[in-house]
């Protein structure tokens, strides 16, 4: 009889380690269901618009019609808002790309012809341009005096170069300046940066200012080591009048995009997988 039992016992082992000892003791399950992972966004609006497809673009937010020499135009204002499901803050850049700068052409063929080296303003056989513009070029009439002229510049636009841009950070609500400005200087080099604004948390709005002039252009720029300026026709030093350079930023227009950049930053303390190790 002991051995019988002993043979029982032996048999119901095996059988329990055949089943991996599923029955070894008692169980229960439960599930989980329906787990999910989904991605956030952060989705930058400009002025509360968004570019295509998602929305019909951001219009322009800077328009002069007129600029002059000294005189401050602004602000231009911009709104951005971060509409993404990420409660992670984002970091708000400002870029100024694509910048044309071009010569407005005479109207109804008004304006004279661009002279050669040796003729008279005026009698010239090239190019028909804008008068004001080929006097500070060529020489001419300013406030009835005769100044010589500084020469052609580069492509016949020099405006981007004289054109000076500030740019604020703006409280919402009464539309002042806040502080001192994120940045400030030439359209020209402005063009080379990509430009930091703020943090820009989900659904807390912020806005920049934007300001422009500008600058005259003196005729100290173009001076000899005399303290003369040479007349770009006759080569001979001649009588100067103050400022009349800025008459070559007459009728010239400069065109620009700016776009705007919305990047995710996480805070320091937000778990990586480093700190699994």
């Amino acid at each position: 009889m002991k051995n019988v039992f002993l043979s029982v016992v032996i048999i119901c082992a095996l059988a329990i380690s055949a089943l991996g000892g599923t029955f070894a003791t008692w169980s229960d399950s439960e599930t989980s269901m329906d787990n999910t992972i989904k991605t956030g966004s952060v989705d930058l609006q400009v002025n509360y618009a968004d570019d295509a497809p998602w929305g019909d673009g951001v219009g322009p937010g800077v328009k002069i019609e007129c600029m002059v020499p000294c005189k401050l135009y602004g602000p231009f204002n911009y709104e951005l808002w971060n509409g993404g499901q990420c409660d992670y803050p984002s970091q708000a850049y400002i870029h100024f790309k694509d910048v044309c700068c071009s010569n407005l052409p005479p109207k109804d063929g008004t304006g004279y012809k661009e002279p050669e080296v040796g003729e008279e303003p005026g009698a010239g056989t090239g190019e028909l341009k804008c008068e004001p513009e080929l006097v500070a070029e060529y020489g001419g009439k300013v406030n009835c005096k005769t100044v010589p002229g500084v020469g052609v510049q580069g492509d016949g636009c020099t405006m981007k170069d004289h054109i000076y841009v500030w740019i604020f950070e703006k409280d919402l609500d009464t539309h002042e300046n806040i502080g001192s400005p994120i940045w400030e200087g030439k359209l020209n080099l402005l063009v080379c940066e990509e430009i930091y604004l703020f943090d820009l948390e989900p659904c807390e709005p912020k806005g920049i200012n934007l300001y422009f002039h500008l600058q005259q252009q003196a005729e100290e720029e173009f001076l000899n080591d005399d303290g003369t300026v040479m007349n770009y026709i006759t080569g001979e030093e001649e009588w100067k009048f103050n400022d009349w350079p800025s008459w070559g930023l007459m009728k010239d227009m400069v065109s620009f995009n700016i776009e705007f950049d919305l990047v995710l930053v996480l805070p320091a303390d937000v778990p990586t997988p480093d700190d699994l190790d």
